[in-house]
């Protein structure tokens, strides 16, 4: 079972992700030809990104409400760590770490791709050996 911390963390972290598309995809946008497709396609991509961010602040408001109240009644289980804090699950970082591998491995050399692959890579190697050691620990 999912702790609350490790909830709002995963909240949090979807919450992230789904802003950093939003942004990717207005980006992109603001740059289409009025006359090119991919503007209605972007503006609906954007839309659903919007729709989705509203759902995850709603869930993450009443995830942070139950963690907050947890940690000022101060029971066994209480929370003590920020978002930040709280280590993703070790399952879920190895397998972002592998599939960060083999985008690494596939995109042509030298090329942005499989630089930001690389870069993933070796972030998410990091994340591990902190979740791996602060398990052990």
């Amino acid at each position: 079972m999912q702790s609350a911390s490790d909830a709002l963390r995963s909240v949090s972290d979807a919450l992230m992700h789904d802003l950093e598309a939003l942004v990717n995809a207005e980006q992109e946008k603001r740059n289409v030809a009025p006359d090119d497709p991919r503007l209605v396609t972007l503006a609906a991509e954007v839309d659903q990104l919007a729709r989705r961010v509203l759902g995850l602040t709603g869930r993450q408001q009443d995830i942070a409400e139950d963690v907050h109240d947890m940690a000022t009644d101060g029971g066994a289980n209480a929370p003590s760590t920020t978002i930040e804090e709280t280590h993703r699950p070790i399952g879920l970082i190895l397998a972002e770490w592998r599939a960060a591998e083999r985008d690494a491995a596939t995109a042509p050399p030298a090329s942005a791709e499989a630089e930001a692959a690389r870069a993933t890579s070796d972030r998410l190697r990091d994340e591990y050996r902190q979740a791996y050691e602060a398990r052990r620990g």
